[in-house]
């Protein structure tokens, strides 16, 4: 019985190990660290453009900031235009601190201008996170200026207005956002600011390479391009693994083939001799 155990655990050890080179000779990492958010708009992206991707979660859990952590893997072949592609979107994007995120580690000692900043940091992150969430906007920055009051003055005119400046990417030939709608959403999200007072700049994203995704025949079916390396390493995989299956099921009819000769013969002989 010892003998039929161990060709069990070789094959367990044949097996894993082809799986790994499998997985690791055909894919290679672009993206890692990232947010499940993020994780999911770049997969999203790369999938539309006929790029094969897999979102995979990190051993090592969550990172500074707390929660999971994933990395994006594509077919090693598709590995620079996928980055290509991701920086042409924009993706991933960088994380915007609004309120939540400002005021949830709370400063020991704060002062009347820490406050300020921390305030000012807070409102331009959730006013980017809002225009990034209109379809078309790439990235967006807003610098803020809050309006000054002069504490010496009769009438309580502000010192200095309130002004600020923002900086939109949008994808090409995309108009998302008109001037005037940004000036007014900015306005509107700032006490004392006036629309004429927010400056606007929308600049275009180069193009990418987003062809229409090309299908490659792998035998009777027929997938995108990006992910025929992926099925190809699957299918190599699966094949080895069937024909270490098959190996160990005919060693071992074999040998329960020899084992019941064995058992039968002494009967045979008791059969003749009587």
């Amino acid at each position: 019985m010892e003998t039929t155990k161990r060709p069990k655990g070789r094959a367990g050890v044949w097996v894993l190990a082809l799986l790994a080179l499998a997985a690791g000779a055909c894919t290679t990492n672009i993206l890692h660290g990232i947010d499940e958010r993020a994780a999911n708009d770049a997969a999203r992206a790369l999938e539309r453009a006929g790029i094969g991707a897999e979102k995979l979660p990190e051993e090592n859990g969550g990172g500074a900031g707390g929660g999971v952590r994933f990395t994006i893997r594509v077919a090693r072949g598709d590995g620079a235009r996928a980055l290509e592609l991701l920086r042409a979107q924009g993706l991933p994007r960088e994380a915007r601190h609004g309120f939540a995120e400002t005021y949830g580690q709370p400063s020991l000692i704060p002062t009347a201008s820490e406050e300020r900043a921390r305030y000012v940091d807070a409102l331009a992150g959730e006013i980017e996170r809002t225009l990034e969430s209109v379809d078309g906007v790439v990235s967006a920055r807003v610098h803020l200026v809050l309006e000054e009051a002069d504490p010496l003055a009769a009438d309580a005119k502000p010192r200095s207005p309130a002004r600020a400046a923002v900086l939109l990417a949008a994808r090409p030939g995309r108009t998302p956002l008109g001037r005037e709608d940004v000036q007014r959403l900015v306005a509107g999200s700032v006490a004392g600011l006036d629309a004429a007072a927010v400056a606007v700049v929308v600049t275009s994203t180069p193009a990418a390479a987003e062809e229409e995704p090309l299908l490659a025949a792998v035998g009777p079916l027929r997938v995108a391009t990006g992910s025929r390396t992926l099925l190809v390493g699957a299918l190599a995989a699966a094949i080895a693994i069937l024909a270490l299956l098959a190996a160990l099921l005919l060693v071992t009819a074999r040998r329960l083939a020899a084992l019941e000769r064995s058992l039968k013969e002494p009967f045979s002989g008791a059969g003749r001799t009587g």
